[in-house]
C-alpha cells in the first residue's frame, strides 16, 4: 500500500506539473504572471499537486518509518 501511494502522487504530480507546462503558452496571447497564477488556482491544477505531494509524502514517510523499524529493530542487531 505503501508503494502506491508513492506511485500514484509520482504521476498525479507528473500531470500536474505537465498540465501547468501547456498552459505557459497563455502568456503568449496576452496574460500577465498574475492572471496566470489566478488561472492555474482556479482551474484546479494546484489541488491535483496538492494532492500528489501529500500522496507521495505519506508513501515516503512510511517507506522511511519501515525502514528505520527494520534497520535498527533487527534481531540480530548487536545494539
Amino acid at each position: 500500500m505503501k508503494i502506491l501511494y508513492l506511485i500514484l502522487g509520482i504521476i498525479i504530480i507528473s500531470i500536474s506539473l505537465f498540465l501547468i507546462t501547456i498552459y505557459l503558452n497563455l502568456f503568449t496571447i496576452g496574460y500577465t504572471f498574475i492572471e496566470f497564477v489566478y488561472f492555474i488556482i482556479r482551474s484546479g491544477i494546484i489541488w491535483l499537486l496538492l494532492l500528489g505531494i501529500f500522496f507521495v509524502y505519506k508513501g515516503i514517510g512510511r517507506l522511511l518509518k519501515n525502514e528505520l523499524l527494520l534497520r535498527y529493530r533487527s534481531k540480530f542487531s548487536r545494539y
